[in-house]
């Protein structure tokens, strides 16, 4: 029963449940059960507060990673003593890379010149300004910079002692050190304009190539035991070289992978027929085909003499192999219809196996000992780690941040070589927003005991009663109106919208179906009663498109506005049935409910075009309203919402204000079926737009989880995928959202905290709502909720003994009872009395 409370999304009871078991004889059996429903199964410690580029030493006797960006990047390095990683050095520099004993390391120290300074202030600025354009143009430029002026440098992790191996007029673009302590480099002569590379042994005097030919040379992997390396030509070309007697043997294929033993090499070959060779002098050269068409999983024992054996054919496309330590296992994907899945097979061709059925990708297997595989599900934007048994074929969860609301992002993940512990980068606040991304370990060889998953439910309980509580009062004054107006949402409406919108195929800015979209959009508005606005504009030379945008003017406030939006267009290859069709038809079907319930405030529900395109519609209505003077206070923005992952009805409210992300998640839960998640995610969406004029004033729903959703971006982003009950009840929770923004008054401006004497003087603009009764007067203690200390009839207070770093906050009261959707803050510098 507390599976299925918490499956339906019922918390409270969920978490009760789950408590009893556990307290109750016999309890101890469910441990693993309710640790992995609510979150981790193992102990995780965070390292650093900001880091990326994970790994470990070979020998797992040190870890490193890096911080910092520019010309600040740093890779600290750690060292596990008596189970724990403790910080052992910090070198200014990045691609570090440790020697198999785990001894010396080689990293690469970029000199700041002033062209490098100047190519990273236009990245920084194209960031800024998310020009995707600008943005690879001008990374290119920086990474190039930095490969020509970084220096390589050996440290012995022992001593700390550093010396530079010269690579005089060589752009550096990767580096490895063998078992016996040479390091070598992928270079580029400087003058190089035919694109090649080639590998380069350092000395202590000058590098010595130990390539030649035309072609970049890259994925460098020096095989364990030092005799061989292994390396691919222009990604097509797998090629192995024996560094004593410089043999190369080349096999047609891409993606190497080499066993931590160092006896075996896998390899993907994808629909080329094309012979391989062994180059030597004398001898006549081997060949091997693989028919076009076909994409395999190849082996080579590496050996004299082995030959390649093929372990998997497919018609499939194929992807990123990797080795079980003994080289016994292979594990790899394949995509067998739409998502990516995982599949292993030994290396003699036997024991085929389909590791995972998962609906999201399955990506980037690796080994942890023998039969077990770490792998990763979802797409780029928020990926989740799991572990899979190869003989049981058993799933467990291995990364969480045990809360019941806020997802937690992961980017990286480093094993340590024997299994026990693995290194993740992730955002476990769910702040996607900040550029920091923490480090964490994760220790397999401790589970979580009885205190910590009591601990964790009984946190969750409070937090999630306080939630339902706070939500409960903001709705309280209208909730009767919002009943009635979430259920007049039709799921039959919805499809109807969603299946004429697909049928106009692509509705890209450059596609025909662009215009009949707008147009559609236009003729439903004017059938529910408004007048719609077509925002017309050029985005691009002979290109002209338009926003749609429809106004429910405010009764009392009608010059203070909130938007909804969601932009109608798709990719340019794709009918964008969940991007962004779903959105789209959930913001008509909230139009159309709307229609005759005008709030106090005025409502603009808005259908952007061209957000595949770069987010245009949503910077040119953010344009026209800065223009206009538009009050814009408060936005919401849909976007993906209607994907069938599962039967659970969930999504994700994506916010930059915290206000509006604890409103919508109680708009869920008091008026919809709908199970809501939050993440601190605005960016590359229309949200941005509202934000970069605006501020923190957005919230929305969208992406599941993020991002799961396998057709995401896809020609078969289909209609049959989308779950219409989903987009109901996100249509639902929009509509109770936007109806107690637009009901309630905004949050206060211009709050300024002030010191006088032993007292502390409040003073904000009063709320320019019609109505306003009071404001509260909250304090909280660093980290810590708003309680209100006084009420005030008037926009300034004064309080007492507030210690310093605390925060003020402050809020309006309608006569009505509603409050400010969010609080103005300002924090505490110096408390009162200059202490």
């Amino acid at each position: 029963s507390g599976y299925v409370a918490w499956q339906n999304g019922d918390y409270p009871h969920a978490l009760e449940r789950l408590e009893r078991l556990l307290r109750a004889p016999g309890g101890d059996a469910l441990l693993r059960a309710v640790a992995l429903l609510t979150g981790e199964l193992y102990t995780v410690e965070e390292l650093a507060p900001d880091g990326r580029a994970v790994q470990w030493s070979p020998d797992g006797r040190f870890a490193s990673y890096e911080a910092g960006a520019g010309g600040d990047v740093v890779t600290h390095v750690l060292a596990l003593r008596a189970g724990k990683l403790q910080r052992l050095a910090t070198v200014k520099g990045r691609n570090l890379v440790f020697a198999p004993a785990g001894e010396q390391a080689a990293y690469l120290s970029t000199e700041s010149t002033p062209d490098l300074i100047a190519a990273r202030v236009q990245l920084a600025r194209a960031t800024a300004a998310n020009d995707g354009n600008a943005i690879r143009r001008t990374r290119g430029v920086v990474a190039r910079l930095e490969a020509e002026h970084a220096r390589v440098l050996l440290r012995n992790l022992g001593n700390g002692r550093e010396r530079e191996l010269p690579t005089p007029a060589l752009l550096k673009w990767g580096l490895a050190v063998g078992t016996d302590g040479r390091v070598y480099v992928v270079g580029q002569e400087r003058s190089d304009t035919a694109g090649r590379t080639d590998i380069y042994q350092l000395t202590s005097s000058a590098p010595r190539p130990l390539t030649s030919g035309s072609g970049l040379k890259l994925d460098l992997i020096v095989v364990p035991g030092g005799q061989q390396l292994v390396y691919t030509v222009d990604s097509v070309v797998v090629t192995i070289h024996d560094l004593a007697s410089g043999e190369t043997r080349r096999l047609p294929g891409v993606a190497p992978a080499v066993s931590a033993d160092g006896s075996t090499l896998a390899y993907l070959t994808i629909g080329i027929d094309v012979p391989t060779y062994v180059t030597r002098t004398g001898g006549a050269p081997d060949r091997v085909t693989a028919a076009a068409g076909e994409n395999t999983v190849q082996v080579l024992a590496l050996r004299p003499g082995a030959a390649p054996v093929v372990v998997a054919k497919t018609a499939a496309p194929v992807a990123n192999p990797v080795l079980s330590a003994d080289g016994r296992l292979v594990a790899y994907q394949a995509m067998p219809r739409d998502d990516w899945e995982l599949f292993v097979v030994r290396r003699d061709g036997s024991g085929a196996l389909r590791l995972t059925q998962e609906i999201q990708h399955d990506l980037f297997p690796r080994f942890l000992g023998g039969e077990r595989v770490l792998a990763v599900m979802g797409e780029q934007r928020h990926r989740r780690s799991y572990l899979y048994d190869v003989r049981t074929r058993e799933r467990t969860r291995l990364f969480h941040n045990n809360t019941v609301r806020t997802v937690a992002p992961e980017y990286e993940w480093a094993p340590s070589p024997d299994g026990s512990r693995i290194l993740v980068v992730s955002e476990r606040d769910g702040d996607t927003i900040s550029p920091d991304s923490a480090v964490y370990l994760v220790d397999l060889t401790r589970p979580v005991g009885p205190p910590e998953v009591l601990d964790r439910l009984r946190r969750n309980l409070a937090a999630e009663r306080e939630l339902r509580e706070r939500g409960q009062r903001l709705f309280e004054p209208i909730a009767g109106e919002v009943r009635g107006a979430v259920a007049d949402v039709s799921v039959a409406r919805i499809y109807e919208y969603e299946k004429a919108l697909y049928e106009f195929g692509s509705k890209h800015m450059t596609q025909p179906g662009n215009r009949p979209a707008i147009d559609y959009l236009a003729a439903m508005l004017r059938s529910f009663g408004y007048e719609p606005e077509l925002q017309w504009f050029e985005p691009a030379p002979g290109i002209r498109t338009a926003n749609v945008i429809a106004t429910l003017p405010g009764t009392v406030n009608p010059e203070l506005v909130y938007v909804v939006s969601s932009h109608f267009d798709s990719v340019r290859d794709g009918p964008g049935a969940d991007d962004n069709t779903s959105g789209t038809t959930a913001l008509l079907e909230a139009a159309r409910v709307l229609r005759d319930r005008p709030m106090a405030a005025t409502i603009k529900f808005a259908f952007f075009t061209g957000e595949e395109a770069g987010l245009r519609g949503s910077r040119e209505f953010v344009r026209r309203a800065v223009a206009s003077g538009m009050k814009l206070v408060g936005a919401l923005n849909n976007d993906m919402i209607g994907w069938a992952n599962d039967q659970r009805l969930d999504n994700t409210i994506r916010y930059s204000n915290e206000g509006i992300r604890d409103l919508q998640h109680a708009a869920a839960f008091l008026f919809t079926n709908l199970i809501t998640y939050d993440a601190k995610y605005y960016k590359s969406t229309d949200a941005h737009a509202y934000y970069e004029a605006y501020g923190d004033i957005v919230g929305g729903i969208g992406s599941y989880p993020i991002l799961g959703n396998p057709h995401y971006h896809q020609p078969h982003d289909i209609l049959e995928t989308i779950d219409h009950r989903l987009v109901a009840e996100v249509s639902k929770t929009t509509i109770a959202s936007i109806m107690l923004m637009a009901a309630s008054p905004a949050r206060l401006a211009g709050l300024v905290a002030r010191p006088r004497g032993a007292a502390l003087e409040l003073s904000w603009a009063a709320a320019p709502e019609r109505g306003v009764r009071e404001y509260v007067v909250a304090v909280a203690p660093a980290g810590g909720a708003p309680r209100v200390r006084l009420r005030v009839s008037e926009p300034r207070a004064t309080l007492p003994e507030v210690a310093p770093g605390s925060v003020v906050a402050v809020k309006a009261v309608h006569e009505r009872g509603l409050e400010s959707w969010d609080w103005a803050r300002a924090t505490v510098a110096v408390a009162a009395g200059g202490r």
